[in-house]
C-alpha cells in the first residue's frame, strides 16, 4: 500500500493518523478523512478515502495544469464536522423533496408531521437568533 510509511518530508504539516478536512474554495469544508501514509519518498500523501495529495496538501497528486483552483487539504478545524453534516443533510433533504410527488408512498399525516418538525425547528432557530441579538 505505502512504499514509505515511516518517512515524510520536512515541509509537510501532516503526519500519519492526522484528521484532515478536504476544502473547496466556494463551499468550504467538503469531507473529513485521515492521513493513512506517504508514498513516493514522502512527496505524496494518501488519505483514508483513497485520494492522493501532495504532501503539503495544496493540490491533488498528479494534477496537471499551471493555475490550480481545486480542493486542498487542511487540518480539521473545530467547526468542520458540523458544516459538513449540515451540508450533507441539506443535500439529502433536497433530494428527498425533489422526488416528492402525489405518488409518494408517504401519506398526508406523515408529511404533515415532517412539516411540523421543520416548522418547529425553524421557529426554535429564530428564537435563538433573536436571543443572541439582545
Amino acid at each position: 500500500m505505502n512504499d514509505d510509511t515511516k518517512r515524510r518530508p520536512l515541509e509537510t504539516p501532516f503526519k500519519r493518523g492526522d484528521r484532515v478536512t478536504i476544502h473547496t474554495g466556494e463551499k468550504g469544508p467538503q469531507s473529513l478523512t485521515r492521513v493513512e501514509g506517504f508514498k513516493s519518498e514522502g512527496r505524496c500523501m494518501e488519505l483514508s478515502d483513497g485520494s492522493l495529495w501532495r504532501a503539503d496538501g495544496k493540490r491533488q497528486w498528479h494534477f496537471k495544469g499551471g493555475f490550480y483552483k481545486g480542493p486542498w487539504v487542511e487540518r480539521e478545524a473545530p467547526g468542520d464536522a458540523d458544516h459538513i453534516a449540515k451540508r450533507r443533510t441539506i443535500g439529502h433533504l433536497r433530494k428527498w423533496a425533489h422526488d416528492l410527488s402525489m405518488d409518494s408512498p408517504l401519506g398526508g399525516p406523515a408529511l404533515r408531521r415532517i412539516l411540523d418538525l421543520v416548522e418547529k425547528e425553524t421557529a426554535a432557530a429564530q428564537r435563538e437568533e433573536e436571543a443572541e441579538e439582545k
